[in-house]
């Protein structure tokens, strides 16, 4: 496969998993305003750009003001316009690689967006927008699961979305969890039941762990199925063990993938999600840990892209 399609469709995917997160946030940290103390929205909304923000951009705390910036503004590259622009733009690079039902469902998420940015964000519009983002990021996720041969396209756009999904879901906890430590107060424990489910919502995970955990949330095991869970679909655990079945599948037909050291490095990201107990994790640190994951994934990133998207010339002449 050609450098730059598989540039356009690993892009493609992680542009479109990007645009869902933030769009799932906002929607859930919204609709959270309902039910938070006025003095407690202000921490709220800076963690909430904390963690979907690119680092050293300025953390903002009001909400109408997040919301316009990552939803809304085009100026800022982590919004969820510029996603869907984005996802679009590499779509249409690879058009003959993909198929038509994806084109057409990737299309007409990009005209809504397009639509929602000249039509304004009041409330009504700015919930039916999230809606409309979700449902239509797992339609093409599904429409591409049925009409996609398992082939080396399938397998990078697998892996792109699990690499954006796991360093999502790491970025949320990573926020939480700091701020959790700096503002804990044994005196607000319904304030920390709510931003817990908070957190579990974000991560689409509040139902799932109810069935495991019943309606008790706590922090360590609130954190353990968001981390350690082998089985749930946005746990860190599983999007890493998904990485490692797309890099097996994709080293099986590029020999330059085979002889890097990619395969070690998510070894590594898989065995320490595997092995780790919640409580060995929270006694070493938190922060710490989760910063290791991230920048695990960062790792891989790079490793793909050498092999796979920026290869001298050479290498592809002896390969």
């Amino acid at each position: 496969m050609l450098s730059r399609v598989a540039d356009s469709l690993y892009w493609m995917s992680r542009y479109l998993e990007r645009a869902e997160h933030t769009a799932r946030v906002l929607d859930v940290n919204l609709h959270a305003r309902l039910d938070q103390k006025p003095d407690t929205s202000g921490r709220r909304w800076a963690r909430v750009t904390r963690s979907l923000s690119l680092p050293g951009t300025m953390v903002e705390s009001e909400p109408l003001a997040v919301v316009e910036r990552l939803a809304f503004d085009r100026a800022e590259p982590n919004s969820v316009v510029s996603c869907i622009v984005s996802a679009r733009q590499n779509a249409r690079e690879v058009r003959e690689q993909i198929s038509t039902e994806m084109w057409e469902q990737l299309n007409r998420l990009y005209l809504h967006v397009l639509r929602a940015q000249r039509g304004g964000s009041t409330d009504g519009q700015t919930y039916e927008f999230f809606q409309v983002i979700k449902q239509g990021s797992h339609l093409f996720q599904g429409i591409t699961s049925s009409t996609l041969s398992r082939e080396e396209g399938w397998y990078l756009i697998e892996l792109g979305r699990y690499i954006e999904r796991v360093t999502g879901i790491v970025n949320l906890l990573d926020a939480h969890f700091l701020d959790y430590r700096e503002s804990s107060d044994p005196d607000s424990s319904a304030d920390q039941y709510l931003e817990w489910v908070g957190l579990l919502k974000s991560c689409t995970a509040l139902e799932a762990y109810w069935r495991v955990h019943t309606a008790n949330i706590l922090p360590e095991r609130g954190a353990a199925f968001l981390i350690l869970d082998p089985d749930f679909p946005h746990s860190v655990r599983f999007g890493i063990d998904r990485m490692r079945g797309s890099l097996e599948a994709l080293a099986a037909e590029i020999p330059g993938l085979r002889r890097s050291d990619v395969h070690r490095r998510v070894g590594k990201l898989l065995s320490s999600v595997s092995y780790d107990s919640i409580e060995e994790i929270v006694a070493r640190d938190m922060n710490a840990f989760l910063g290791g994951i991230r920048a695990g994934c960062e790792q891989v990133h790079d490793a793909v892209y050498r092999t796979c998207i920026s290869y001298p010339i050479d290498h592809a002449l002896t390969a």
